[in-house]
């Protein structure tokens, strides 16, 4: 038993830097597939928060413009068709992301880094988990809730471990309702406990922390960071900070339009790092599923089983 759990905490390793590898072969098709999710979140927000703001800077001056709009309901009316459309891109942004964290595992349990397979069809990927949409989102809500509700706030990183890979679970295992893959995941891991957590360590400090850390770093040296909270803060200076620090004061801290647009910037940077690596925590934890499991992986539906076969073009191997 000591012997079969060492060579497991070795094989995780082994699976790690393999995940890396197949990360890198695929980078330039992730990279694309990421692109509208990523950005999309970010571009929207931007003109999201724009477009309001200067709507209602702007209200006094757009109410003059017309009797139509000095009807409060008329001009609420103008101002969410405005905002519509960047709402729609944001929405949809995070929508495909979302999809995304679950869809890449069925993209890795048929891909490897020896053989590339070319033209990956993604949208098929997509279509497995969008064809459990409703269960997905109990699914991700359950996960949610057991991570921030007290006090189980307290053991979150416990709860974690235990049920890192429901979604693994929920993509590769057909039906399985949201329950039953956070069940499953703790089956699965309460006998391999210490691979988890070398697993999750490794990929999130990695995914989390250095690579985060270093691309902040790098683009402070070639003055990038200077750059961004330059365009940051002529947006800031729009800003009234006087109320806010009035309500700050009572704690001794004061905001200012230099700290607000560093740590903005800083923030976009680490929030755009952490996205595109997703694809690689995905192939770590679908290989560590693979792993852990020797049966049940071999119980998929047999549509589903199809579908992965026309998004990779390449047969799975049992």
């Amino acid at each position: 038993m000591a012997r079969k759990k060492s060579n497991r905490i070795l094989k995780t390793f082994s699976i790690f830097f393999t995940g890396l590898r197949t990360y890198f072969v695929y980078l330039d098709q992730c990279v694309k597939y990421l692109s509208f999710p990523i950005w999309g979140q970010i571009i929207g927000l931007i003109l999201l928060c724009t477009c309001s703001y200067y709507f209602n800077i702007n209200a006094d001056n757009i109410r003059n413009i017309s009797p139509f709009f000095e009807n409060d309901r008329n001009f609420l009316t103008i101002y969410w068709l405005i905002l519509l459309p960047f709402l729609v891109i944001f929405i949809k942004a995070v929508y495909e992301y979302l999809i995304a964290f679950s869809a890449l595992n069925l993209l890795f349990y048929t891909t490897s880094a020896k053989k590339r397979a070319k033209d990956i069809n993604f949208h098929a990927n997509n279509q497995v988990i969008e064809r459990k949409l409703f269960s997905y989102v109990v699914l991700m809500t359950l996960v949610t809730l057991l991570l921030i509700i007290p006090p189980l706030t307290f053991i979150a990183p416990l709860i974690w471990v235990f049920i890192c890979l429901s979604f693994q679970v929920f993509a590769l295992e057909g039906d399985i309702n949201p329950v039953g893959a956070i069940s499953r995941s703790v089956d699965l891991v309460k006998g391999n406990i210490i691979p988890t957590i070398i697993m999750l360590l490794l990929c999130f400090g990695l995914t989390y922390w250095f690579l985060p850390s270093l691309f902040v770093w790098a683009l402070e040296k070639v003055s990038f960071i200077s750059f961004l909270m330059g365009k940051i803060e002529g947006f800031l200076n729009l800003i009234p900070f006087e109320p806010i620090n009035n309500i700050l004061s009572f704690v001794n801290f004061k905001l200012d339009t230099l700290i607000v647009s560093r740590n903005m910037a800083e923030t976009l940077i680490v929030f755009v790092v952490i996205a595109y690596t997703l694809p690689l925590r995905c192939c770590c934890f679908t290989e560590l599923y693979k792993l852990y499991d020797s049966e049940k992986i071999k119980d998929f539906s047999k549509q589903t089983d199809e579908i992965i076969v026309r998004a990779t073009g390449r047969k799975r191997k049992n």
